[in-house]
């Protein structure tokens, strides 16, 4: 999972397997690959980067530790190296604890936030969208919708192509974003039961868009019935106009991961394709052998066909005299006298006494 080394604050992201029973579920962290950690040029702030495997049809959470000292620990930490251990260790104890509030973003569009007081219990976790007081979406991985702008047609407002640039570069990203502020706490706020969130799941894309070629969107699901909210809640004042801690998670499916070199494919993947290599080389073996057979049976017939003699003319009449020998007629022109009793024609004259 990406962490923070300064502060030790992490984030992850997991699938969730519903189970049988629909009030238990399992979750499995996707496979990650590629963390880096930099800092961005224009706020500052410092993001921790991944890569991992998303999957076509999968409802995830987004799974989180982060410390009430987690601000403070950044920004000490640059001050920090160069002074000795005791100094590093009285810095510890006085860490500040702050407040903070998460801002969630699914393919570049915001799509809500969270209060995190310095009392709260950690880690937590968000899988769902409150949108009403009695209902929430899922967050969800899903096919992306890529359309022919050529052929396709508005049937509504909301059936039309995304060109919006930053929504399509954002394609393939969930991001994190951490800024402390003053945490409040207020009486939940009604809601009207409307939500007003498009997400890039019901969204079409031209397939002509690069970016939108990446086969999973991440969005969330159909509206559905909300048991759980409370009276109470953690309301953000006085945040800070920028984050300071940001998770990136670069989503992918695992078949492009494959075909960019990020990952090789598993060992009971390539067994199962030898084992398919195999069952193909089996298969066209059995086809061969197939025709063999045939084209041996069709020998067998033609064979026997052959044992019958065909009934023949003979043209040299030799079948009245088997043993009266052919006649051959002598067109050489030789003057050698031929033998009275040879069966030879003269033609040229030379039998003929004078």
């Amino acid at each position: 999972m990406p962490t923070n080394a300064a502060s030790g604050s992490w984030c992850t992201i997991n699938l969730i397997r519903p189970a049988a029973d629909s009030t238990q579920r399992t979750t499995t962290p996707c496979e990650e690959y590629q963390r880096k950690t930099s800092t961005d040029p224009t706020t500052g702030a410092i993001q921790e980067t991944v890569t991992i495997e998303s999957q076509d049809a999968s409802p995830f959470e987004i799974s989180f530790h982060i410390k009430p000292t987690t601000y403070s620990s950044i920004h000490q930490a640059a001050t920090n190296s160069n002074k000795p251990q005791s100094a590093k260790n009285n810095n510890l104890q006085s860490l500040a604890h702050d407040d903070y509030v998460i801002d969630v973003y699914l393919d570049g569009i915001g799509v809500g936030s969270t209060t995190i007081h310095k009392s709260d219990p950690f880690p937590d976790s968000i899988d769902k969208i409150v949108i009403g007081q009695s209902l929430c979406r899922l967050l969800q991985f899903a096919p992306v919708n890529l359309v022919d702008p050529d052929d396709h047609q508005n049937s509504d407002d909301n059936d039309n192509i995304c060109e919006d640039k930053k929504v399509i570069m954002s394609l393939g990203t969930i991001q994190f974003d951490v800024t402390r502020c003053v945490a409040v706490l207020e009486q939940s706020r009604p809601f009207t039961n409307e939500d007003g969130i498009q997400t890039t799941n019901q969204m079409n894309f031209s397939e002509r868009f690069k970016k939108a070629c990446l086969a999973t969107t991440a969005g969330l699901g159909q509206p559905q019935v909300n048991q759980l909210y409370p009276e109470t809640e953690w309301r953000a004042t006085n945040a800070d106009p920028k984050p300071f801690l940001q998770f990136i998670f670069r989503y992918k499916p695992r078949a492009i991961l494959e075909s960019e070199g990020k990952i090789t494919p598993t060992v009971q993947e390539v067994a199962a394709k030898t084992e398919q290599g195999n069952k193909i080389k089996t298969d066209i073996e059995k086809n061969k052998n197939k025709n063999r057979m045939k084209n041996e049976h069709a020998d067998q017939k033609s064979g026997q066909k052959e044992d019958r003699k065909p009934k023949m003319i003979d043209l040299t009449r030799s079948d009245k005299n088997e043993n009266q020998k052919p006649k051959i007629i002598d067109l050489t022109g030789s003057d050698k006298p031929m033998d009275k009793n040879s069966n030879f024609i003269d033609l040229t004259g030379s039998d003929i006494s004078d």
